[in-house]
């Protein structure tokens, strides 16, 4: 989406100019050149395409197949009885109930601007030939307060010549630093980006009640501008995933869409409560994957789950009725996603991943041993991986039994120790002591009703482009 403006030309530089599919909303917004102009150097590649083109055609050929990867928010940093901030210890709660761990890890870019090193857990995940995914759950750059502040309109103050962009620079800029630090050998882990998320619905700055469709687009293509071309950073793939995408259909994937050239992936958020949860999940997906067989792109349930948790699940099978059985068998539309991802461990009373005493375990132990879900290592896996040239991982022994060893041949390809070196272990107590707080509070989000027969009478006023 990157072009020459001829004004910048005449210097030999290469300008932030919004994307050329969005150009006549981004006139509105667009910064001047002039502010933006960059020398050559500064847009050098730091961090080559090669890897990320792999994950590209990994996950198209994901999508092409019966398989759908499963991925687990912040698996190796916190689970329902651990916490483990250093990353030295590859504990999972995936691992805990099913031996194995998640094809996906999903992290946090927040938590690096909050001062928290994730390169131990990122390079652990990788070194299973497991995907990486970060979101950025972002502060408002211009009151500092969190995601949910909308003051001060930061969608537009984040621009160039606005009054967050200084800030929104300076964090853009640790997020660099950190990325950097993702690396095996000489191989740099490509990232899935699932940038200003949910944004259909109003509860973050960037969404519906905040910003607006034309703000939106100028602040995506500006902060992949700013990662991609300006920082050199080329091993990222963007996820766009807004949220309630059947109910939101028009708002998601018409009007606040960022861009053909902007986005690599079509995603979408959805949680529910247990009785509803099948019916939603299934008609976004519909509408989702559908949208992304037109675009030509992978197709990913990008953050999904029961409303603040499945602890109260009855249905043991529920893994394997409602999420697996659901989507796969139910339409050609939704058996091409390529991998959905679910949330955190918080605590014992508020998970997404059983342990194996809890009610919902046996059916997620069949979900894993279920042939069409990939987890890191399985074999099918790691033949796709090869197929594409994509391996940071370990591989397989001769007698195809994976390596154990996560830490690296030398000390230099691996987790490095963090002070202090011993790792916060325990239940979450632990963390009232810390004044720390890893994961969102999901519980203020209205995903829906109780009642699953609302499903679709709740369909918003938008589905469509509105009637002049």
């Amino acid at each position: 989406g990157m072009m020459v403006v001829g004004a910048a030309a005449t210097v030999g530089a290469r300008a932030y100019s919004g994307s050329t599919t969005g150009a006549a909303q981004m006139a509105a917004v667009e910064p001047e050149v002039e502010t933006l102009a960059a020398s050559e150097a500064d847009v050098e590649v730091t961090v080559g395409s090669w890897q990320r083109e792999a994950l590209r055609s990994v996950l198209k050929k994901v999508g092409y197949t019966q398989n759908i990867i499963f991925g687990h928010e912040n698996s190796n940093r916190e689970g329902q009885y651990f916490w483990d901030n250093a990353g030295m210890d590859a504990h999972s709660d995936v691992f805990n109930t099913t031996e194995q761990y998640p094809g996906m890890y999903g992290f946090s870019f927040q938590d690096i601007i909050n001062g928290n090193k994730l390169t131990n857990h990122v390079l652990n995940a990788a070194k299973q030939n497991a995907i990486i995914e970060f979101f950025w759950e972002a502060d408002n750059p211009v009151t500092l307060g969190n995601a949910r502040d909308g003051d001060e309109k930061p969608c537009a103050a984040l621009l160039p010549g606005g009054k967050g962009n200084a800030v929104w620079v300076s964090w853009m800029d640790m997020i660099v630093d950190q990325l950097l630090e993702y690396k095996i050998g000489d191989d740099h882990v490509p990232i899935i980006l699932r940038l200003f998320h949910e944004c259909t619905e109003s509860w973050y700055w960037w969404g519906d009640e905040y910003c607006d469709n034309v703000n939106y687009k100028a602040a995506w293509n500006y902060t992949r501008w700013y990662f991609n071309e300006k920082s050199g950073l080329k091993n990222i793939l963007y996820v766009y995933a807004p949220a309630k995408v059947s109910e939101t259909e028009w708002q998601a994937y018409t009007n606040w869409y960022p861009g053909t050239d902007q986005v690599d992936i079509i995603g979408f958020d959805r949680y529910a409560y247990v009785k509803a949860y099948n019916d939603y999940v299934k008609a976004d997906c519909e509408v989702a994957c559908g949208f992304a067989l037109s675009e030509g792109k992978p197709c990913a349930l990008a953050e999904t789950g029961i409303a603040d948790g499945i602890e109260n699940v009855d249905n043991d099978q529920w893994f394997m009725t409602d999420l697996l059985d659901n989507l796969m068998n139910s339409s050609d539309t939704c058996r091409r996603l390529s991998y959905m991802l679910t949330w955190s461990n918080e605590q014992p009373g508020r998970y997404w991943v059983p342990l194996p005493d809890q009610q919902t375990a046996s059916g997620f132990v069949e979900f894993t041993k279920d042939k069409r879900t990939v987890f890191a290592g399985d074999v099918r896996m790691d033949a796709i991986f090869d197929t594409y040239g994509y391996s940071l991982g370990h591989k397989s022994d001769d007698d195809g039994e994976a390596s154990g060893d996560l830490h690296g041949e030398s000390s230099t390809d691996g987790p490095r120790p963090i002070d202090p070196t011993t790792p916060i272990s325990g239940t979450k107590s632990m963390l009232e002591e810390l004044d720390f707080q890893i994961s969102r509070p999901d519980v203020d989000k209205d995903w829906g009703p109780y009642d699953p027969n609302a499903a679709h009478r709740l369909r918003k006023e938008y589905v469509s482009e509105p009637e002049e």
